[in-house]
């Protein structure tokens, strides 16, 4: 299940990279966003209660953390010089730094609707699914390279992960 989530996760990225106009970019955007909420539910074992409310904070969150990532500085290439390659270097480190507050900023919101086991939570299934869409988006997506075919098996006592 968890597998079927993200490769509809992936699949609606790859389609929402490909979209033509404000409106059909709009739209991926919002079934992006579902996805990722089902995921969470999913993974996070969020009640309806817990969801009715997690669902508003995330999406402000959702927002502000997009709204850093617009303004983020793009691949320059190599750059010229030692000064080009400091300035690139600085804006990325900014970059993630605004991400950080963004996500410090919320963890209380988030405390007062999830347990502290799904708050724990919550920021690694964030980066699981962002680490899933990375993975895809560079030809890295399940079955394409080292380790094909393996799962990561069940953790600690036996549970999954």
């Amino acid at each position: 299940m968890k597998r079927l989530l993200i490769t509809i996760l992936a699949g609606l990225l790859g389609t929402f990279a490909f979209a033509q106009g404000p409106e059909q970019e709009a739209e991926m955007g919002q079934k992006f966003f579902e996805a990722k909420i089902r995921e969470f539910v999913y993974r996070l074992e969020l009640t309806d209660e817990q969801k009715a409310q997690f669902v508003p904070i995330y999406e402000r969150y959702d927002e502000e953390v997009r709204a850093i990532k617009e303004g983020k500085p793009g691949h320059m290439g190599k750059p010229a010089t030692s000064e080009e390659a400091a300035a690139i270097v600085k804006a990325r480190i900014e970059n993630q730094k605004a991400k950080q507050d963004v996500r410090l900023k919320y963890v209380d919101e988030f405390a007062a609707v999830l347990d502290p086991g799904q708050l724990v939570r919550l920021y690694k299934v964030e980066g699981d699914i962002q680490q899933k869409l990375m993975n895809r988006n560079n030809g890295k997506g399940p079955g394409n390279g080292p380790g094909k075919g393996q799962g990561r098996g069940p953790g600690k006592h036996g549970q999954r992960p």
